[in-house]
């Protein structure tokens, strides 16, 4: 099955380090957004070092997850779990799928399986952005896609 067209918006996390209560830190180093054209799918990231992302599992399947690429934890690789969100109802759901990001060559993997099993994994580079001032502009973008149809 051919990967369908997406674009991963990647933004700094400027809290990144500051605390929201008592021992309490922001600790994503990236937050993200990816769409997916044409599906009205859209997924919400959140990079972590190993260390932090392997607290935030919850589900028997993200243990699973966590067995399985434990070895490639590195001090360039963050991880993210897959949020699923609706825009219309702004409702956020976690689905089966994690994210890779190697902050030393740029390189981007993200799976998902969906609601019907239906398996789709991207393979992408992401590159830096302009800075727009005065707009919230991205600091990265990984994409398959031609994005001047989007």
């Amino acid at each position: 099955m051919e990967a369908k067209e997406i674009a991963v918006r990647l933004y700094e996390n400027k809290k990144f380090g500051s605390t929201y209560g008592k021992g309490a830190y922001h600790s994503a180093v990236f937050n993200a957004s990816a769409d997916v054209l044409g599906m009205n799918e859209k997924y919400l990231l959140d990079y972590y070092p190993f260390e932090k992302f392997e607290h935030l599992a919850r589900t028997e399947e993200q243990m699973d997850v966590l067995r399985e690429i434990g070895q490639v934890k590195t001090q360039d690789v963050l991880f993210s779990w897959v949020v699923q969100y609706n825009p219309a109802t702004k409702q956020r759901t976690p689905v089966y799928g994690f994210s890779l990001f190697n902050m030393r060559d740029n390189e981007l993997a993200l799976l998902v399986v969906n609601d019907n099993d239906e398996q789709q994994q991207w393979q992408l580079t992401a590159r830096a952005c302009r800075k727009n001032t005065g707009k919230n502009s991205p600091t990265l973008l990984a994409t398959n896609a031609d994005l001047n149809g989007w």
